[in-house]
């Protein structure tokens, strides 16, 4: 939260010095691939099991900015509904039960607070502060859950912008996203040490974004 208000406060400085405000809205479609890492540690033989994945999936954003006439700008967006990191289904391979297990995450409700810099020529670069919840659903012999966990992030992004004499502009961006690590701990314990499931993560995203939208 340090970052992000650092960042309202520079472009609120930037507005400043600055004759006129331009609003913008727009859509976006980011075609994102996801990575995700993740250790599992069991509660009762301390067992580690590793797993790292990539997703391709299309992911679709609304977003609104503010620019001052020398180019800086500061926006939010935020994409509705969730999107999938990915389903997982294997046989039971450890001790604590038989039968099959599944699991799966989703990041549901992502929002983004960034700065924007756009140039004479088009070019425009961004970085902000990203937060999501990080939606977890499993089917687990063992009879454990995990809950749910807001997840922040970091991003950047570089791309060029278009616009016509009427106010409608296009964008072509590349954006890469790093979030911060996730813990999620169990909630049904060992019944003999009382330790629990627990699983660190890992996510990051780099998305190629495609944006349509009007300057008023």
């Amino acid at each position: 939260m340090k970052k992000l208000l650092i960042i309202t406060a520079s472009i609120l400085l930037a507005f400043t010095n600055a004759n006129a405000v331009e609003k913008r809205i727009g859509l976006a479609a980011g075609f994102t691939d996801v990575e995700a890492s993740g250790t599992e540690t069991l509660k009762d033989s301390s067992k580690k099991a590793t797993k790292s994945v990539e997703e391709k999936t299309v992911i679709p954003s609304i977003f609104f900015e503010l620019a001052a006439d020398n180019g800086f700008g500061l926006g939010i967006e935020h994409v509705p509904g969730t999107a999938d990191i990915h389903t997982e289904s294997r046989a039971d391979d450890d001790a604590e039960s038989s039968g099959g297990n599944k699991a799966s995450a989703e990041i549901d409700g992502l929002t983004s607070l960034y700065a924007i810099k756009t140039f004479n020529n088009g070019l425009f670069l961004k970085a902000g502060m990203t937060q999501s919840k990080v939606v977890t659903n499993e089917v687990l012999n063992t009879g454990s859950t995990y809950g749910n966990e807001t997840v922040e992030g970091t991003l950047f992004g570089l791309g060029f912008h278009k616009v016509r004499d009427n106010g409608v502009f296009f964008r072509a961006s590349a954006e890469f996203t790093n979030y911060d690590s996730i813990k999620l701990t169990s909630g049904t314990a060992d019944a003999v040490t009382g330790k629990k499931n627990t699983i660190d993560a890992d996510v990051d995203t780099t998305a190629f974004k495609i944006s349509i939208g009007k300057a008023f």
